[in-house]
């Protein structure tokens, strides 16, 4: 009896050679694509930031290299601490510019998504916006330099101040990303040399 019962355990825990070659191949469900200054990047937090941007493959990685990059230093501050309710909001906003994410990707991962790029958002306002001057002479002659400027200049002045003052943040974002890639130790996982990356 004793037997006949430990036969059964050792039949149901190892299968069978032929039953085991039946079992269709496994699709990949998780892997590591990078590892970012010691910390893995993976496939589940690239496809979901491909879909939620809209970013093909190659570029959703460098993205998310980037945010993560940028959230280490970001969350350092306490001026960068998301509330619940600004997490709500841009959550409700989010899926209803895009309905479809709530079926592409899971909930958990639109939060993560959101907090990290809010957590962003606040810390270049908090570090950067404040460094940014645009003159009246910048305004005046980028209203000069443009031939297609139809309006009058008291017309036009505030949205040629906030467009020089968006490039300005722009080119801070970009050398702060530069200088942050710089510091980081980013290897890519399961790529040929020269296949991508940086």
């Amino acid at each position: 009896m004793r037997s006949s019962v430990a036969a059964l355990v050792l039949a149901l825990a190892v299968p069978p050679v032929a039953s085991a070659q039946s079992v269709p191949a496994a699709d990949t469900i998780e892997r590591v694509l990078a590892v970012v200054d010691g910390h893995p990047l993976l496939l589940s937090d690239v496809s979901d930031l491909e879909r939620v941007r809209g970013l093909g493959e190659d570029a959703a990685l460098e993205a998310a290299i980037d945010e993560r990059l940028m959230f280490q230093e970001a969350s350092r501050l306490a001026q960068t601490e998301v509330l619940k309710d600004e997490e709500e909001r841009a959550l409700a906003e989010l899926v209803e510019r895009k309905p479809i994410l709530r079926e592409q990707v899971p909930e958990a991962g639109l939060r993560r998504i959101l907090r990290r790029q809010i957590t962003i958002l606040k810390y270049v306002e908090f570090r950067f916006r404040p460094q940014l001057r645009v003159s009246d002479e910048e305004v005046r002659a980028a209203y000069e330099a443009d031939p297609q400027a139809g309006a009058s200049w008291e017309a036009e002045k505030e949205k040629i101040r906030e467009r020089l003052e968006r490039r300005a943040l722009d080119e801070r974002i970009e050398a702060w990303v530069r200088e942050l890639r710089s510091r980081a130790e980013v290897r890519y996982v399961g790529r040929e040399a020269g296949s991508g990356g940086p």
